[in-house]
């Protein structure tokens, strides 16, 4: 090999290490965090937590408050077993506990209505009794029965292990009035056996594990086979329906700002969130700021008479001036998002800002000013 080869071998070589050594810290000094100072900066920006692997979501999915299941109606009939046509019936869990559990319902044209459910801690456990039909507006604790959110433990323990059970519907107004059946209604219901079928969960079709039961008038249901949430996924009777959830996996980090920020407001009329945050030097709302916006407006949503105050607050780097503008301009973002997007109304919220005005801390270091950048609710 010629001496010219040698050298051109080692130059490669080198240029290969220097790359390897120095593009790191080039990239670093390009794309790092600038001195230039700018009124209200966020200097540091929290990491993103790893993402949750989901392995199995039949056992992973959580019945919790915050919980989203939309079932999706084909050839749905009213209580007096009349055709509606197709629609969503979306129910969110509000309250989950030792009490039982609470959760609001709502649904789409043509059916049109919503309302609010209790289940009781004894119906859970025990109970052989489903309800599938919602008069328009109820708010009430249908005492005896569970509905298809869940079946209780005790006849999901049946359906487990392929044992016939007692079973039965709340149906329409010909049995709950007239006392007969003017169709065979189920009394009975068999576990048989395990199905794989497909669920959409968080906006994906993934496979689920389901108990199918069978009644004996011939209804199908299948069942997720987790023992803490034992949904009915699908049914083919009285009417046909499919399910999909959201916010499966547990309570959001949205959802529990925003039960923080209702909690506060129902404790002394003002909250504070300092997780409401926007893009840098700038009134738009981040991605994450947006899903504690509309995870609260459901909250807000339920009490018509609560009348709020934005305010926007920041910290004393840059000018008096400047600050009180880009306060108010990021109160007046919240104002807009809550109407404009989740539907609250415009006369239940107003806008300020009050700039530096009304420090939390005093703005001596950065965890101080961070605390400062704050957006406050006032009831008003």
């Amino acid at each position: 090999m010629s001496n010219f080869a040698y050298i051109s071998a080692f130059a490669a070589l080198l240029l290969h290490f220097v790359s390897l050594t120095v593009a790191p810290a080039a990239m670093a000094a390009s794309y790092g965090p600038k001195k230039t100072i700018i009124a209200d900066p966020v200097k540091r920006q929290a990491k993103a937590p790893a993402a949750r692997e989901i392995t199995d979501p039949t056992t992973q999915v959580v019945f919790a408050p915050g919980l989203e299941v939309t079932f999706h109606i084909f050839d749905g009939l009213d209580t007096q077993w009349k055709l509606v046509g197709n629609y969503d019936f979306m129910a969110r869990i509000e309250e989950s506990g030792r009490n039982g559990y609470i959760y609001e319902w709502q649904m789409s044209n043509p059916a049109d209505a919503s309302g609010s459910r209790r289940v009781e801690p004894g119906d859970i456990h025990h109970s052989r009794k489903v309800s599938l039909f919602y008069p328009k507006h109820e708010t009430t604790t249908l005492v005896g029965y569970n509905n298809a959110l869940r079946i209780s433990d005790d006849l999901f323990r049946d359906l487990k292990l392929g044992k016939r059970s007692e079973f039965s519907l709340d149906g329409p107004e010909s049995v709950m009035v007239l006392h007969q059946e003017t169709v065979p209604m189920p009394h009975y219901i068999t576990g048989s056996g395990e199905e794989t079928i497909s669920m959409r969960v968080e906006g994906k079709d993934v496979p689920v594990r389901c108990i199918k039961a069978v009644c004996d008038n011939g209804w199908t249901y299948w069942i997720l086979d987790n023992p803490r949430f034992p949904l009915m996924v699908q049914g083919n009777a009285p009417f046909r329906w499919v399910t999909s959830l959201a916010h499966a996996y547990g309570e959001s980090d949205a959802t529990k700002e925003a039960r923080n920020i209702f909690d506060q407001l129902k404790d002394g009329g003002v909250a504070t969130s300092y997780l409401i945050l926007f893009d840098f030097d700038s009134a738009k709302l981040r991605d994450s700021s947006k899903a504690i916006l509309r995870s609260l407006s459901h909250y807000i949503a339920k009490e018509p008479k609560l009348k709020l105050q934005v305010e926007g607050h920041t910290c004393t780097i840059g000018s008096y001036n400047y600050n009180m503008s880009l306060s108010q301009r990021r109160a007046e973002s919240v104002k807009r998002y809550l109407i404009e997007s989740c539907g609250i109304s415009p006369e239940r919220l107003k806008a300020v800002g009050f700039g530096f005005t009304r420090p939390e801390k005093p703005n001596t270091n950065e965890a101080n000013r961070a605390r400062n950048r704050r957006v406050i609710f006032r009831q008003f």
